[in-house]
């Protein structure tokens, strides 16, 4: 039996309402050097492919909180990869522009994916696939976003080009 997106994360929300309860000590966080050698053991399970795993991982939750939470167009979902970012940690969002209708902008720094690597290549799938998740649901188009200059190879912050796909 194959679950829905909405079964398994609805599994995830509920899971989350008691954690007073469940996690008194340690609450709602984890340190990201636990997230990190999560993700670093799935490359190695998942092989050189892993990143359109987690692109695939980011867009499921992205199109899941956007719809729940009623993101509508394109400002609106701007604005909402902006605090969802903020909020989770997953990165700053220093910047998010459409440059036209079909085509956004958004600078990231403090990735929490990449951050403070040195591996001459772009980690940032799942905040990727994220943002393209939340595009879909605001917008009702299908969109693919592609980082295109990463802090892991050098830069100075993680830039992404959104399109607009119809």
């Amino acid at each position: 039996m194959r679950l829905v997106r909405e079964e398994i994360f609805g599994r995830v929300e509920e899971s989350l309402k008691n954690l007073d309860e469940a996690r008194a000590t340690l609450g709602d966080e984890i340190k990201l050097s636990a997230v990190r050698y999560m993700l670093a053991s799935m490359v190695l399970t998942l092989g050189r492919g892993a990143g359109s795993t987690f692109y695939r991982a980011g867009f499921d939750i992205g199109v899941y909180k956007a719809e729940g939470e009623g993101v509508e167009g394109l400002e609106e979902a701007l604005e909402y990869i902006k605090e969802k970012f903020m909020d989770t940690k997953l990165g700053v969002i220093e910047k998010a522009e459409a440059k036209d209708d079909d085509s956004v902008e958004i600078v990231m720094k403090e990735s929490a994916t990449a951050a403070g690597y040195s591996v001459d290549e772009k980690l940032c799938y799942f905040q990727a696939g994220f943002m393209a998740g939340v595009l879909r649901a605001a917008t009702g188009d299908r969109w693919e976003v592609r980082e295109v200059e990463c802090v892991a190879e050098g830069h100075d912050a993680c830039r992404f080009i959104a399109q607009r796909r119809g």
